[in-house]
C-alpha cells in the first residue's frame, strides 16, 4: 500500500479536529434538504446529488456539474447526443447509430472508458463491453428523470475510474406517472422522427395506499436507415445503413413501510435487436456480410433507506445491485467467400453500496458528514468463433473485485464552506486461467476544497483531488493479433493510474438583479497531472508479428505506463431566467498530452454553446432553439500514412443549430387535454448543417446526421 500523501495527511487532520470539538447537533437537514426554495426548475438544475453524494448547490461546489432534466431528455432518443450540448464533452467519430456512439468527457471515453464512470440508479456499465465494436449506454431517455454529468476528478468519492467524469442517470419513480390527487395513472407516449426512428411506450402506476406505489414501464422504438448532413456529399455517403429494435421493460416498487424506513425495488430489462456493420461506429454499411446481433442489459436493485425525524444524524442506505450485460452477434457470409464469426462479450457485476449523510454542529460550524462503502465483484467474458475456431484473448475470462471507503466532511462557517474528504480503494483482479497469478493493489485518495462567498452569490472556489485507478486485465494480459492494428503483448508489471487535479474558478448565483430574474454563472480552470498513465505502445524493434493477409501492417504493442501525462483546461457555464425568458452560454477547452513528448493524447476542439428560451403562460408553450459551436482542432500532426496512402485531418470549424418546443394546454374544458397532457417538437440541425469529430480525415463520410424533425405525444390518465 502506498504511503499517505502530505494532503491525505492534512485532510485526516482536519476530519479528526471536527470530531474532537463538543458537539451542539442541530436539526439543520432542512437546509440542505429544500431545493423548491426558489423557481421551480431552475433550483433543480443548480443542485447536484452525484458530485458530493448528498445534495450540493453547484455554485459552490470546486468543479464542473451539468444537469439535464425531462426537458433536455425529449430533444432526442439518445442519452450520448443529449450530454453532447453539455460544456466538456465531445461526441461524434460514429453514424449516429443506437448500439454505436462515441462520446468523451475531459479527454476520456469511447476506447477508453475505464476512466468515466457511466451508471444509472447507482449500477455501473460499460458502454463498449470490451470488443470498442459498440458504444452505448443501454438506457431509455424517455424513462430517465434527470441526468448529472460531473466532469473531471473533483468527485473522489466514486472511486476508480472517475478520471475523465461520470454520468450519473437516474430513472422515474412511481409517483411521476401519476397526476395529482390521484391514486393511479395511465402513461401514453409516441415519437416520430423523420430520420427513420418512431417508438411507443407506455406505464402503469398504481398507489393503493399513501405508503405504496408500484410502476410498470414498457417500450419499443425502431430505428432504420439514416440520411447523413448534406446527403453525405463530403464521403460519398448518403446514408448509414441501419435496423434496430429495442424493447426496454421497467419495474418499480416503493413503500415507505414507516415515516423512518423506506424499501425500494427494480427491475430493469434492455434488449436490442440489430442488423448492422461488424464495426458499428465506423463502418456506414454491412457489405457483402452484414451482422446480426443482440445487445442486452438487465438490472436488478434494492434498497433501504432508514432516516429518523429527530436524529439528523442518521439518514442511512444500503443498495444491493444484480448486473448482467451481453452482446452476441454473427456476422457470415455465403459463397466464394464464406465464413462465420461468432462473437460474444460478457459483464456480470454485483454489489452493496453503504452510505450515511450526518447533519450536526460543532461551536459554530455546521457539519454535512458523508461516510460510505462500496463493494463489487465483476466477470467479463470474451468469446470469439472464427470459422469454428475459438480465437484466445489471453485475459479472458477476468474477474474484479473493488472495496471502496469513503468519507467527506462540508464545514459551513459564515460565508466560507469548506470540504474535506477521501476515499480508500482497494482491488484484486486477475484472469481466471491457469497459471496466472492475480493482483492487487490500494490507496487514499484525498480531496480539499473551499468555497467562499465574497459577497451575496458571488463565490470563490478552489479544490484538489486525487483520483487512483487500477489497471485493467485486458490491460495487464491481452495477448496476440486481436484486431487489424496490433499484435498485443501482456504486460504484468503495469502500475495504476494516479490523477492528482487542482481546479479553482469563481461563481455568481444571483436573483432578483431587474425584478422576477435569475443570474447563474460558473467558471473554472483545471490543471493536472495523470502518473504512471497506461496507454499502447508499438514496438517496431521487435520485427513483424506473424503475417496476416487481412492485416499486412500489424504491429507488435502492448500496454505500458506513460511516465506523467499532462492535463488542463478551462470551462465557462451560465445561465439567466427572467420572466418567461431563459438564456444559456457555455464554453470548454480542454488539452491532455504527455509530459515527456508534448504530444497530445487526446485531440480535442474548444466547444462554445448557447441557446435561448422562451414561454407563452397563457398557452402553455415553450419554444426554443440551441447552437454547439466548435472552433478548428490543435492538433500535433495533420496527416498519417497508412498502406501506402496519406491521410489528412480535417481542420475546419461546425456549427449545428436546434429548434425545440413544447405545449401542455391547461385551459380546456376536456379531461383529455388539460390534465397530463404534453407534446414535445423540434428541429435537429435544422441547416442540415456538417459536423467531424476532431479525429476524421477531411474526406471522413461521418459528418453527422442530417436535418431531423421530431414529435413526441405524451398523455397521462
Amino acid at each position: 500500500m502506498h504511503k499517505f500523501s502530505k494532503v491525505a495527511a492534512i485532510v485526516l487532520l482536519g476530519a479528526s479536529v471536527s470530531f474532537v470539538q463538543g458537539a451542539d447537533v442541530k436539526n439543520i437537514r432542512a437546509k440542505h434538504m429544500d431545493t423548491n426554495s426558489t423557481i421551480g426548475t431552475a433550483q433543480l438544475d443548480l443542485v447536484s446529488v452525484t458530485a458530493n453524494r448528498s445534495e450540493t448547490d453547484v455554485a459552490k461546489y470546486a468543479g464542473q456539474v451539468s444537469v439535464i432534466n425531462q426537458n433536455d431528455l425529449v430533444k432526442s432518443p439518445s442519452i450520448i447526443e443529449s450530454i453532447a450540448k453539455i460544456p466538456g464533452v465531445q461526441t461524434g467519430l460514429d453514424y449516429g447509430r443506437q448500439v454505436g456512439q462515441s462520446f468523451n468527457i475531459r479527454g476520456f471515453g469511447y476506447q477508453s472508458e475505464e476512466r468515466v464512470i457511466i451508471e444509472q440508479d447507482g449500477i455501473k456499465r460499460s458502454p463498449s463491453l470490451f470488443s470498442n465494436q459498440i458504444s452505448s449506454f443501454r438506457v431509455d431517455n424517455d424513462l430517465l428523470k434527470r441526468v448529472e454529468v460531473v466532469k473531471g476528478g473533483s468527485s473522489v468519492l466514486h472511486g476508480s475510474g472517475a478520471i475523465g467524469g461520470i454520468v450519473s442517470m437516474q430513472t422515474k419513480d412511481v409517483d411521476d406517472f401519476i397526476n395529482p390527487g390521484d391514486s393511479y395513472g395511465v402513461m401514453i407516449g409516441h415519437r416520430q422522427e423523420s430520420n427513420n426512428m418512431n417508438s411507443n411506450r407506455a406505464a402503469l402506476a398504481f398507489k393503493p395506499v399513501e405508503n405504496f406505489g408500484i410502476l410498470f414501464y414498457g417500450k419499443h422504438a425502431d430505428f432504420g436507415v439514416m440520411k447523413m448532413a448534406k446527403d453525405g456529399q463530403r464521403g460519398g455517403v448518403k446514408y448509414a445503413i441501419n435496423d434496430e429494435r429495442i424493447n426496454t421493460v421497467f419495474a418499480k416498487a416503493q413503500w415507505d413501510i414507516t415515516d423512518e424506513h423506506g424499501l425500494d425495488f427494480s427491475v430493469y430489462n434492455y434488449h436490442e435487436n440489430f442488423v448492422s456493420p461488424w464495426q458499428s461506429l465506423f463502418w456506414s454499411e454491412p457489405g457483402f456480410a452484414p451482422t446480426v446481433g443482440q445487445l442486452k442489459q438487465r438490472d436488478y436493485k434494492v434498497e433501504y433507506k432508514y432516516f429518523p425525524m429527530n436524529n439528523p444524524w442518521v439518514n442511512f442506505s444500503v443498495q444491493y445491485y444484480n448486473s448482467s450485460a451481453q452482446n452476441h452477434r454473427i456476422r457470415s457470409a455465403t459463397g466464394r467467400r464464406a465464413f462465420v464469426n461468432d462473437y460474444t462479450n460478457k459483464d456480470n457485476r454485483w454489489g452493496v453500496n453503504l452510505k450515511n449523510e450526518s447533519f450536526f454542529n460543532t461551536a459554530s460550524l455546521e457539519h454535512r458528514l458523508v461516510v460510505g462503502a462500496d463493494y463489487e465483484q465483476r466477470k467479463e467474458n470474451a468469446i470469439f468463433v472464427a470459422d469454428g475456431e475459438l480465437l484466445d484473448f489471453g485475459s479472458f475470462p477476468n474477474f474484479y473485485k473493488d472495496l471502496g471507503i469513503y468519507v467527506q466532511d462540508v464545514i459551513d462557517f459564515s460565508r466560507l464552506e469548506l470540504t474535506l474528504g477521501g476515499r480508500f480503494d482497494k482491488f484484486k483482479r486477475g484472469v481466471n486461467l491457469e497459471g496466472r497469478e492475480p493482483y492487487s493493489e490500494s490507496r487514499f485518495s484525498p480531496k480539499i476544497a473551499v468555497a467562499y462567498e465574497i459577497f451575496d452569490g458571488l463565490n470563490l472556489l478552489a479544490g484538489y483531488a486525487e483520483t487512483f485507478r487500477g489497471p485493467t486485465p485486458n490491460e495487464t494480459s491481452a495477448a496476440g493479433a486481436l484486431n487489424p492494428h496490433y499484435y498485443y503483448l501482456p504486460n504484468n508489471s503495469l502500475k495504476p493510474e494516479i490523477a492528482k487535479e487542482f481546479e479553482a474558478g469563481f461563481s455568481i448565483d444571483k436573483e432578483n438583479l431587474l425584478g422576477d430574474d435569475r443570474f447563474y454563472l460558473k467558471a473554472t480552470y483545471y490543471n493536472g497531472n495523470i502518473k504512471d498513465m497506461i496507454a499502447i505502445k508499438e514496438h517496431p524493434e521487435l520485427g513483424a508479428p506473424p503475417f496476416d493477409p487481412n492485416a499486412p501492417s500489424r504491429r507488435y504493442a502492448r500496454y505500458e505506463n506513460i511516465d506523467n501525462a499532462k492535463r488542463y483546461g478551462y470551462e465557462i457555464e451560465s445561465r439567466y431566467d427572467i420572466n418567461n425568458l431563459s438564456f444559456n452560454l457555455g464554453y470548454d477547452h480542454t488539452k491532455v498530452y504527455n509530459k515527456e513528448t508534448k504530444k497530445r493524447i487526446t485531440v480535442y476542439a474548444d466547444k462554445l454553446t448557447f441557446g435561448a428560451n422562451y414561454l407563452y403562460a397563457p398557452w402553455h408553450l415553450t419554444l426554443g432553439a440551441d447552437a454547439n459551436y466548435w472552433f478548428k482542432p490543435k492538433r500535433d500532426q495533420w496527416q498519417v500514412v497508412s498502406g501506402g496512402e496519406t491521410y489528412i485531418f480535417h481542420n475546419e470549424r461546425f456549427m449545428i443549430v436546434n429548434l425545440r418546443g413544447s405545449w401542455m394546454p391547461k385551459n380546456f374544458d376536456s379531461k383529455l387535454l388539460n390534465q397530463g397532457f404534453k407534446i414535445s417538437f423540434g428541429v435537429n440541425n435544422i441547416f442540415n448543417k456538417e459536423y467531424m469529430h476532431t479525429r476524421e480525415f477531411v474526406d471522413s463520410s461521418r459528418v453527422g446526421k442530417g436535418r431531423n424533425f421530431y414529435i413526441d405525444f405524451e398523455k397521462k390518465f
